[in-house]
């Protein structure tokens, strides 16, 4: 029914008005097509538009999920770690305790093994000057008993040298001076090597000590 008048409405036209009237046809077309494409692409940028913010929003949710578990992981991590040097840790102070405890025991044992030994080296050395001590009292006795056997022996031949008694007194006083000069010499000597004795124990004492 309907295309019954636009056939007889394009019957009753002109070829001019039929040309016009189709090309105003085709240009109501394009123009409804062109709006249409304009709304589609509306739409479709509208669309886009929303399809961005929920992408945006979505990646935002998935970085954020995704920072809470490499949190979570890295906390786990970081807990193993704290754990392992913890533990190292522990171990190390463990072991420079027993080491400090060794070397404490040994300091006390070096200790005392210096003390016996600063001991009996002082005893050697009173040892040393005893017998230094006793060897001058046997020359000194030994020195008086050669005096007093002289004295005695020039006792005896006395009455036989009254002829030469000025040269017996004089050897007998040139025997008793050289043997006091021997003496001297010995005792200074012995006082000079016992002084020497107690110095170097005195040196070696501070060295041990210092």
């Amino acid at each position: 029914m309907p295309k019954k008048p636009k056939v007889n409405k394009l019957a009753r036209m002109s070829d001019e008005e039929r040309a016009r009237y189709l090309q105003h046809r085709a240009d109501l077309e394009e123009e409804a097509r062109r709006r249409k494409r304009e709304l589609i692409a509306r739409f479709i940028k509208n669309k886009l538009h929303k399809e961005e913010a929920f992408s945006r929003k979505n990646t935002a949710k998935l970085n954020q999920m995704w920072r809470y578990v490499l949190r979570k992981i890295k906390c786990k991590q970081m807990a193993r770690e704290i754990e392992g040097m913890m533990s190292t840790f522990n171990y190390l102070m463990e072991r420079k305790q027993r080491l400090i405890t060794a070397l404490m025991s040994s300091l006390g044992d070096s200790d005392d093994q210096h003390r016996r030994a600063f001991q009996a080296h002082t005893e050697t050395i009173s040892d040393f000057l005893g017998i230094g001590s006793q060897r001058l009292d046997k020359l000194h006795e030994e020195y008086e008993r050669q005096k007093n056997i002289l004295l005695e022996s020039w006792d005896h031949q006395e009455m036989d040298l009254n002829d030469h008694q000025h040269e017996a007194e004089f050897k007998l006083k040139l025997i008793t001076y050289v043997q006091d000069r021997d003496f001297q010499q010995y005792r200074r000597t012995t006082d000079q090597e016992r002084a020497t004795d107690k110095n170097d124990a005195r040196i070696e004492v501070l060295i041990h000590l210092f």
